[in-house]
């Protein structure tokens, strides 16, 4: 392709992701949908509308590019505006620029403290600690729980309190003595519970393949924005799925509680005095983490979201709207 074309694709991929994203997130709320997983479906069909239904717009229809189309047929084309320059700029040129930087600084900033912590030197893993016995039980327990086979537990003798999930072909839970320490035994079944919801659904795999696209998609705000929000559906998915399985919403919000407590300000604290933007950018975000755990525990204390009938047709229709209305948007 060339510049133009180029820009043009950067251009309508940011926009429609936009559009897209606004759409989605006002029907979830018109239509009261609380499910996690309603939710992440209706949020994966505005991620899946730049890295998809873009590229064959700009493939399987080129009349869309025509100047005929975007004078007599467009609802919006976006190089009218570079009627109007600045610094020899179309503007245009500029929004593309400026949501471009929005972008790429979104994605760097989940990206770069994510390099760090697999560079940074930790405890060693230790599979099969005779001390992790306790650990092993409430890990069985919790996979019983859940209908699914237990997957190695990897042991963390030393080091702050630590308890996740990793690996594609074979799945771990990692856990450490302070972690067990800190949880009594409804908290560590069900944290543990959570986990293995996690390792249900594939989630160390997914987590990578939303990766790969905001890499893909690195200039993009809106995809940036929404990969976010997924993920934090899929912590809620987990929420619900331990929850339900245990039997105990409370202890696994206490759990919850206890290890961010424990963990959430130590990371972010890290080194800020050496780094002003770093510095400027970590109060806001332990307060959006401080507003995320609030809301994951409020949902716990209540009842289950009940999903909303019809959500296949919803689904439909939405997808449906949003094609009709952006394939006109140039």
């Amino acid at each position: 392709m060339t510049g133009q074309r180029w820009m043009d694709f950067a251009g309508q991929a940011i926009f429609h992701t936009l559009v897209a994203a606004l759409v989605v997130e006002a029907l979830v709320r018109l239509w009261g949908v609380r499910q996690p997983e309603q939710r992440t479906g209706f949020r994966l069909l505005a991620l899946g509308w730049p890295l998809l239904v873009v590229p064959v717009l700009f493939l399987a229809f080129p009349a869309r590019e025509a100047e005929a189309f975007r004078d007599a047929r467009a609802i919006f084309a976006g190089r009218h505006w570079d009627d109007l320059a600045f610094l020899g700029i179309g503007l245009y040129g500029w929004w593309i620029a400026v949501m471009g930087a929005a972008g790429l600084g979104l994605f760097l900033l989940d990206l770069v403290p994510w390099l760090r912590a697999r560079s940074a030197q930790s405890p060693p893993w230790i599979a099969g600690a005779p001390e992790a016995r306790g650990a092993e039980e409430a890990l069985a327990r919790a996979a019983a729980a859940l209908g699914m086979e237990a997957p190695p537990l990897a042991w963390v003798a030393t080091g702050p309190p630590v308890l996740f999930c990793t690996g594609t072909r074979r799945p771990t839970v990692v856990i450490s003595r302070a972690a067990v320490d800190l949880l009594d035994q409804a908290e560590l079944t069900g944290a543990l519970a959570h986990e293995l919801a996690h390792l249900e659904r594939h989630d160390p795999t997914l987590s990578w393949a939303l990766m790969g696209a905001r890499a893909l998609m690195c200039f993009n705000p809106g995809v940036q924005v929404l990969v976010r929000a997924i993920a934090r559906d899929a912590e809620r998915i987990a929420d619900e799925r331990a929850g339900a399985a245990c039997g105990d919403r409370l202890a696994l919000a206490s759990g919850l509680l206890k290890l961010y407590r424990a963990t959430g300000g130590r990371v972010a604290a890290r080194g800020t005095g050496r780094r002003p933007l770093t510095a400027a950018l970590a109060e806001p975000i332990a307060r959006a983490r401080e507003h995320d755990i609030e809301l994951r525990c409020r949902a716990l204390l209540g009842d289950p979201p009940a999903p909303v009938p019809l959500a296949r047709m919803r689904f439909a229709a939405a997808a449906a709207g949003l094609g009709f209305l952006l394939f006109f948007v140039v």
